[in-house]
C-alpha cells in the first residue's frame, strides 16, 4: 500500500511536467488507464487516483468514452514559461545531481545490467523500440527493468526521485529528446551485456553518465536564462517510503541522542506525554516509538519507573527479531548496506581528493576515538559521516546522511562477529589499515579496503536475515569488488 503511494506521487508528478512542458498539448489524449498500468508496471487503481487528481486539478479531462485528454491549454510563451521557471530554479541543484550520479550509481548500474536475465534483456531491447511511447515513460520503464536485478527497493525510490527531478523534466522538453536519443546508449549497454564484455559495459556506463553531464551544461548554455528572483529548489530523499512516518524518525533521533550520551545507560526517557508536547506530536506516535525502541533492544520499559535505556552491548540480546515491523526496517537496513557497498568506494574517494588537511586530521582523531570507545564497528559510521558532511557533491551527501541514519537499524545485529572481543579482533585489520591509508593520504587504498569491508558485511548481514527466516532478504544481491 505504502509503494502505491509512492508510485502515485511518482506518476502525478511525471504526467503533470509533461503537460506543463508542451509534451502533451490542449486535446491529445493521455495513455489509457490500462496502458499505463502496463507501461509502468503499476495496478489499475494507482492510475485512476492519478488521472482522477489531474482531472480535479484541471490539467485534463476524463471520460468513460473518450478516456483521459489534456484539457489546460497553454500557449507556447506559457510553456516556454514553465521550462524557463522550473530549470532556472534547479540550475545549481541539477548539475549537482547530475554530477553526483556517477559515484551514486555507477558501479550499481554496472552490476545490475550484468547480473540482467535474458528475459530482462529483451524487455529492456522492445522498450528501446517502442517509439509510439514518449521517451519520458520509456526510460522510467527502463529504470526499473535496469535496477530490478539488484532486488533493493530503497536503492530503486532513490532511482524514482532522481527521475522525477532531473530526467524526467529534462526529456519532457523536445530539444532534449534529440540530444538524448539521437544514439540510444542502452541499446550498446544490452548488446555488450550479451556478449559478457563487463569491462566493456562498465565504459559504456561510465560515458553515458559523463554524457549527461555535458548535455544538462549544453542545455543550460542555450536555451535556460539565469533568473536571479528564482527560488532555489533543493533535491531531497528520505528514507521511507511516506514522509508521515515520524514514529520512525523520532526512533532514529532518540538513538542518536543515546549514543551522543543525552540518555546515559541507565536513565529513563522523558514520559511519552511530555515528549509528545515538546515534539507537538501524538502520544500515540510517542508510544509507538517507545515500543519500537523496546524491539530494537534499546530500552526497557519498567512498570512504575518508565523507559530505562539499556547498555549497548546488550542491544541484541534484548531485541525481538521476529516482530514484523522490526524485520521491515531491518531489510530496509540490508538494502541501504548493499547501496553502501556499491557507492562507497566513489564517494569516500571523492570526498577525500577534496577534503583540507585539518578535516583528514579529525578523521583520524575519530578513528582514534573508535578504538578508545572499544566498539570498532563504528570506524564504518564514522566514515559514512565525514561523506555525509564533506563530498563535494550536495546531493551525495542527501543521499548519506539518510543512509547514516538508517545505519541504526543494525542495532540488534551487532552481535553478528560474535561477543565484543571477536567482533573487535575481525574490525582491528581494517580500522589500522584505514588510518594508516588516511596518514599517509593514500586514499584509493582507503576507498577499495572500505568498499571490501561494506561488501562482507553486507554478505554477513543478508545471509544472517535470510537464515532467519526474512525471506526478502535473499533478493537482495550481494556485491563483489567494482572493476
Amino acid at each position: 500500500m505504502q509503494q502505491d503511494m509512492e508510485l502515485q506521487q511518482v506518476l502525478y508528478r511525471l504526467f503533470k511536467t509533461q503537460i506543463e512542458f508542451g509534451a502533451h498539448r490542449h486535446g491529445e489524449p493521455l495513455p489509457t488507464i490500462r496502458e499505463a498500468s502496463e507501461y509502468f508496471r503499476v495496478s489499475v487503481d494507482t492510475v485512476r487516483l492519478v488521472y482522477l487528481r489531474l482531472k480535479q486539478e484541471g490539467y485534463i479531462s476524463l471520460s468513460t468514452c473518450v478516456g483521459a485528454r489534456v484539457k489546460v491549454n497553454y500557449s507556447k510563451e506559457e510553456i516556454r514559461q514553465n521550462i524557463q521557471h522550473f530549470f532556472a530554479c534547479r540550475k545549481e541543484t541539477l548539475l549537482d545531481l547530475a554530477q553526483a550520479l556517477r559515484p551514486l550509481c555507477r558501479f550499481a548500474q554496472w552490476f545490475a545490467l550484468k547480473n540482467s536475465s535474458e528475459k530482462t534483456l529483451d524487455e529492456l531491447e522492445r522498450s528501446c523500440a517502442a517509439l509510439h511511447l514518449s521517451p519520458v515513460y520509456r526510460m522510467l520503464q527502463q529504470l526499473e527493468l535496469i535496477y530490478s536485478p539488484l532486488g533493493n527497493e530503497l536503492f530503486m525510490r532513490l532511482m524514482r526521485q532522481i527521475f522525477l527531478f532531473f530526467q524526467g523534466p529534462f526529456l519532457s522538453t523536445p530539444q532534449n529528446i534529440e540530444y538524448f536519443w539521437h544514439k540510444n546508449p542502452l541499446l550498446e549497454m544490452i548488446r555488450l551485456c550479451r556478449q559478457k564484455d563487463w569491462p566493456a559495459l562498465w565504459d559504456s556506463v561510465d560515458a553515458y553518465q559523463t554524457q549527461l553531464i555535458k548535455f544538462l551544461k549544453q542545455f543550460y548554455s542555450e536555451n535556460i536564462r539565469d533568473q536571479p528572483q528564482a527560488e532555489p529548489v533543493a533535491f531531497s530523499w528520505s528514507i521511507y517510503k511516506k514522509t508521515s512516518q515520524i514514529c520512525y524518525s523520532l526512533c532514529l533521533d532518540l538513538l542518536l541522542a543515546m549514543r551522543d550520551g543525552a540518555y546515559p545507560q541507565g536513565s529513563l526517557l522523558p514520559p511519552p506525554a511530555k515528549l509528545a508536547e515538546e515534539k507537538q506530536i501524538a502520544l500515540n506516535t510517542v508510544r509507538r516509538t517507545y515500543g519500537l525502541l523496546g524491539k530494537l533492544g534499546a530500552v526497557r520499559s519498567i512498570n512504575g519507573v518508565g523507559t530505562m535505556v539499556l547498555p549497548l552491548q546488550q542491544n541484541a540480546a534484548n531485541s525481538d527479531l521476529a516482530d514484523p515491523q522490526l524485520q521491515k526496517r531491518l531489510l530496509e537496513f540490508a538494502q541501504g548496506c548493499q547501496f553502501l557497498a556499491f557507492s562507497c568506494r566513489a564517494c569516500v574517494q571523492a570526498t577525500l581528493a577534496g577534503m583540507e588537511p585539518a578535516s583528514v586530521a579529525k578523521w583520524i582523531e575519530r578513528f582514534e576515538a573508535v578504538e578508545r570507545g572499544g566498539v570498532y564497528e563504528n570506524l564504518l559510521y564514522t566514515c559514512y559521516a565525514f561523506v555525509a558532511a564533506f563530498a563535494p557533491y550536495r546531493a551525495v551527501r542527501t543521499v548519506y546522511a539518510q543512509l547514516l541514519r538508517m545505519l541504526f537499524w543494525g542495532l540488534p545485529l551487532r552481535e553478528l562477529h560474535g561477543g565484543r572481543e571477536a567482533a573487535n579482533a575481525y574490525f582491528s585489520p581494517y580500522l589500522h589499515t584505514l588510518k594508516g591509508c588516511l596518514h599517509r593520504s593514500d586514499w584509493e587504498t582507503f576507498a577499495e579496503t572500505l568498499e571490501e569491508l561494506q561488501i562482507a558485511e553486507t554478505r554477513f548481514i543478508v545471509e544472517y536475515l535470510a537464515e532467519r527466516g526474512l525471506e526478502e532478504a535473499s533478493a537482495i544481491r550481494i556485491p563483489f569488488r567494482a572493476p
